[in-house]
């Protein structure tokens, strides 16, 4: 755990932090020891120069910057501070007091039995909160495992995948390490999350018996061919493993991905109980040296500026998003700490163009009383001091992890959970009331309007209380009822049409099947509703001689409106014979505007039911079209994104895909106040893997010309069915897999993920009244604050 003086060409400061030491060097940059003006000890690690200038690494650095913020866990490395868009690119992280695995090995021997369990069970609750973040490891091995006093924290996650690509395998960065790789890595095949665990298993291999378990009989001096040839082909060595962990290890170490146990699962069998992760999981003789390490670390001040002039490309003034990086083999400490809030100074930094505080006296003053309890902490005692290096200080509790609710049940609130609740920056808020849903309404559409949330779906409509989320009513289960909630009227249907009312449920009229002339007008999907009118789709069907419903007769698709106070046709109109009924609309002051499957976005008139006009989106399934005073926005041709101008009826700007992406096409848009919110995506996680190049992001377009104002890479696997919802500064963005992402629309960066449980599920659903967002997904639905 060394460190070394500062040399003349070292800057002084680095962003907000000033300069300690250096602590090392790698393929991407060099690493120093570092201190906020609030006395928060990080390392921070400052970009090459050369990598700087190249366009592409800059863009993938994005990315990642983006990626590794979304993963939190008390065993993972979440980074502090980070500037990515700088002349020279930096990262900061809480500095850890813990060598890595390699130099505890190296020092003191293999780990006793009882370690190496804890370290097992905390590199799998690692890996579990790295996968469930959309990230694949790739390079986990010894040296990018740390031990601190109260657990293992995981590095560099994520960071390979920055590392990879053509302009950077001239720097002679070998992405994953031959004597851990996963057989798939070291074969060129696919790699997944299973990959990941491979590795783990050669770690703990690693840690009980001090060797690789593919390094053969030369002690791990093998060259990388032959260790790259034994993890293919060959059975691991586990002859040396202590029995208790042979089950375990060897199960990790299975060639076929599929017969890998999870990181949940493999945290299920190491955590038996007779090993807890916190003070006293190390050996009495590695505490002893972390508590010396401590006290040199608590005891460093910020040198007297070099002779030589600094470099003043470091030197950058503001700090960005949040990422973790990787850390160069050896004396590198990246380390777990909560990171601060995106794009705002970090509460204990000088904020750029102020005063930096008075000097403070030496940090060995702070040793006095404390030199006890970290002697104690080298016996097993509690660790007195935090990762940061220095007293801690008082903080909030930590935020509890939302829990899986029954199906049904009531709603559950959190007093506590409020948008001025104090909480650690980059930590999702606790929602502040959760509702579990039946059976009949799983996957329910939410809507705010007025004081209520109306959740609307195939089984079902009901209305909760928006402050508590407690039921107000629900409509008895029917599987064929569909319903759809504007300005105040509910309205739903099964074989009828149903206007309820908002307050009860209790209907306020029905429209059945009625007879004009020769057909029988039909109710089918309700599009859209206000104050005034209902529209919904509907069907025409002929009448046979004796003046009843002709089931040999073909009906012809149609469009109607009803008068919202009594249910009477206010007009109807036919559509084209194979019209789509796939349909999802809205209403401007004039228009019923709607999209359907066949790449159609069709203008009726709300007075006549008429078609005004349409015009062509190419959209690979309906999607909703938004609308502001001027424009309507939706698909375009290739799967692009296009504004439409309500006035003349033409194209006013168009967004094409990026060109040779065929796979990458744009979600529904939101417009709010002259800003077009739009992902594109639509790659699956491998094909991302495959095209580093092209991550998903939100971008934000001028509503008036289509200029790009920014954009912020999200990490995988993005829903393209669900508009992003606009809550005061934050936009918020679904997926199917990885929880709904808060993306600061002043910083540009993500404030955090909400990720109540493990990856799966739906689509998150979205809906706001300008205060909270209410999002559901599967048999859930959460209220949570905007930031």
């Amino acid at each position: 755990m060394p460190f070394q003086p500062l040399e003349p060409a070292d800057p002084q400061s680095v962003g907000p932090y000033r300069l300690l030491a250096r602590l090392g060097a790698g393929g991407m940059g060099r690493v120093y020891l570092a201190r906020s003006a609030g006395g928060r000890t990080v390392a921070v690690k400052v970009v090459r120069a050369e990598l700087a200038e190249d366009p592409e690494f800059r863009e993938r650095f994005r990315r990642e910057v983006a990626a590794a913020r979304l993963v939190s866990g008390p065993h993972t490395a979440p980074v502090v501070d980070a500037d990515q868009d700088g002349p020279a690119p930096w990262l900061a992280t809480t500095y850890v007091l813990g060598p890595s695995l390699t130099e505890a090995v190296a020092g003191h021997g293999p780990l006793p039995l009882d370690s190496v369990r804890a370290l097992g069970l905390g590199l799998a609750r690692a890996l579990d909160a790295i996968h469930r973040a959309g990230l694949i490891h790739r390079d986990l091995k010894p040296s990018n495992v740390l031990l601190a006093a109260d657990g293992p924290r995981v590095i560099d996650f994520g960071i390979a995948r920055a590392l990879e690509g053509d302009g950077l395998t001239s720097t002679g960065v070998v992405v994953g390490s031959p004597g851990f790789m996963c057989p798939e890595q070291a074969g060129g095949g696919v790699l997944g999350p299973a990959g990941d665990v491979f590795s783990l298993g050669s770690v703990l291999a690693f840690a009980a018996t001090g060797v690789s378990p593919f390094s053969g009989e030369t002690g791990g001096t093998d060259s990388a061919a032959a260790l790259l040839y034994r993890v293919i082909h060959d059975d691991p060595s586990l002859d040396a493993l202590p029995e208790e962990l042979l089950p375990v290890v060897a199960a990790c170490l299975a060639k076929d991905p599929a017969d890998r146990p999870t990181p949940a699962e493999l945290a299920e069998l190491l955590d038996l109980g007779a090993t807890a992760l916190g003070p006293g999981w190390l050996p009495r003789a590695l505490a002893a040296e972390l508590a010396t390490h401590a006290a040199a670390v608590l005891d460093l001040d910020v040198p007297v500026a070099p002779a030589a002039p600094a470099d003043p490309r470091p030197a950058v003034p503001h700090p960005h998003t949040r990422v973790s990086e990787p850390a160069p083999t050896g004396t590198v400490r990246l380390l777990a700490g909560a990171p601060t809030q995106p794009g705002a100074v970090p509460a204990d930094s000088t904020r750029p163009g102020t005063a930096a505080p008075a000097a403070r006296p030496s940090r060995r003053l702070f040793l006095a009383g404390g030199t006890a309890a970290l002697l104690a902490a080298a016996g097993g005692a509690a660790w007195a001091f935090g990762d940061s290096g220095h007293p801690p200080t008082p903080r909030p509790a930590p935020e509890p992890t939302p829990t899986a609710a029954p199906a049904t049940g009531p709603s559950t609130a959190s007093p506590s959970a409020s948008p001025s609740t104090t909480r650690r920056p980059g930590v999702a808020p606790t929602p502040l009331w959760t509702h579990p849903l039946p059976d009949t309404l799983n996957g329910a559409t939410p809507l705010v309007a007025g004081d209520a949330v109306y959740l609307y779906g195939i089984g079902g409509a009901a209305a909760l209380e928006a402050a508590s989320g407690q039921v107000r009513w629900q409509l008895p289960a029917d599987p064929e009822t569909a319903a759809a909630v504007s300005g105040g009227a509910l309205v739903y249907n099964g074989d009828n049409l149903v206007k309820a009312n908002p307050l009860n449920g209790n209907p306020l009229w029905t429209y059945a099947p009625r007879t004009t002339g020769s057909m029988q007008l039909q109710p089918d999907t309700v599009l859209a509703a206000d104050d005034q009118a209902v529209y919904a789709l509907c069907r025409f069907q002929p009448l046979d001689a004796g003046g009843d419903p002709d089931p040999s007769a073909k009906s012809v698709p149609g469009v109607f409106a009803l008068s919202a106070a009594d249910g009477s046709v206010l007009w109807s109109q036919q559509r084209k014979p194979d019209a789509d009924t796939d349909v999802l609309a809205m209403l401007t002051p004039d228009l019923l505007l709607y999209t359907d499957s066949l790449t159609n976005l069709v203008a009726r008139s709300r007075k006549t039911g008429e078609q005004v006009w349409f015009a062509a989106t190419d959209a690979l399934a309906p999607q909703q079209p938004v609308a502001d005073a001027d424009r309507v926005y939706c698909s375009s041709a290739g799967h692009g994104l296009q504004a439409v101008d309500l006035a003349t009826q033409k194209q006013s700007w168009v967004k094409p895909p990026p060109a040779g992406s065929k796979d990458l096409w744009y979600a529904p848009p939101t417009v709010v106040d002259g800003v077009v919110y739009v992902v594109l995506g639509g790659m699956t996680l491998q094909q991302y893997n495959a095209t580093p190049s092209a991550p998903p992001a939100l971008i934000a377009y001028q509503a008036a010309n289509g200029q790009e104002l920014w954009r912020c890479a999200l990490p995988y696997e993005c829903s393209m069915n669900t508009a992003p919802v606009v809550v005061q500064q934050t936009c918020f963005v679904s997926t199917d897999n990885n929880g709904i992402y808060a993306v600061d629309t002043t910083a540009h960066t993500i404030r955090w993920t909400f990720q109540p449980g493990l990856p799966g599920g739906t689509a998150w659903l979205f809906s706001t009244d300008g205060k909270t967002l209410v999002a559901s997904q599967d048999t859930k639905v959460y209220a949570l604050p905007p930031v």
